[in-house]
């Protein structure tokens, strides 16, 4: 309630109580000025109006943050499969650059996946596997490719279907080294004799 402001009642102060009471019965009270005010009624209802649309904000953020999320997770789906693609191609590269070296499949393979896993620590240690392998197989087919020892016996084992069989390079080095074996071959192939 509104307390009445005494001062403007002249005299009020040296007045006795019965003429203050009479003073303040008579006294207006001015009108409360309400310009700036808003009355209850319309207040509610803006109120009610404001807490309708934060919430249809509120919902509308929770789908737009719904759809963000949504986005970004398809954004990192396909990130993380182009990550996966750029791997196999360069698995796949690698493992076939490995395969014209010499490498065997499996070893290709595993060296092509250190590739990409950047483990050159592996990569070196099957470089190394790789050279032994092939160091084997070379020395391996120098010894195929050398002619046996013949037990000491001074002559070799050739016979005219062997003979036959050589290149031409490999008959005309056999010539040179074992002149006396050659012509003997060559002799029992065409029927002569030794006439002594």
């Amino acid at each position: 309630m509104a307390k009445i402001d005494v001062s403007k009642i002249e005299g009020y102060a040296e007045m006795s109580a019965e003429d203050k009471l009479k003073a303040l019965e008579s006294y207006d009270v001015p009108e409360p000025d309400y310009a700036g005010y808003v009355k209850k009624d319309v207040f509610d209802k803006t109120a009610k109006e404001l807490a309708e649309k934060k919430k249809e904000l509120k919902d509308k953020l929770s789908d737009d943050e719904k759809a963000r999320i949504e986005a970004q997770e398809k954004q990192e789906a396909m990130e993380r499969e182009l990550e996966s693609l750029r791997r196999e191609s360069t698995i796949s590269k690698t493992k076939a650059k490995y395969l014209s070296l010499g490498y065997d499949e499996k070893l290709a393979e595993e060296t092509a996946n250190a590739v990409a896993d950047g483990d050159t620590e592996k990569v070196f240690a099957n470089e190394k596997k790789h050279l032994d392998a092939f160091e084997k197989q070379i020395r391996a087919n120098a010894l195929k490719g050398s002619p046996k020892p013949d037990g000491g016996q001074g002559g070799t084992t050739v016979t005219m279907d062997k003979l036959k069989q050589m290149s031409p390079l490999e008959r005309y080095k056999f010539s040179q080294e074992h002149a006396d074996e050659y012509k003997e071959l060559y002799q029992a192939e065409n029927g002569e004799g030794d006439n002594s």
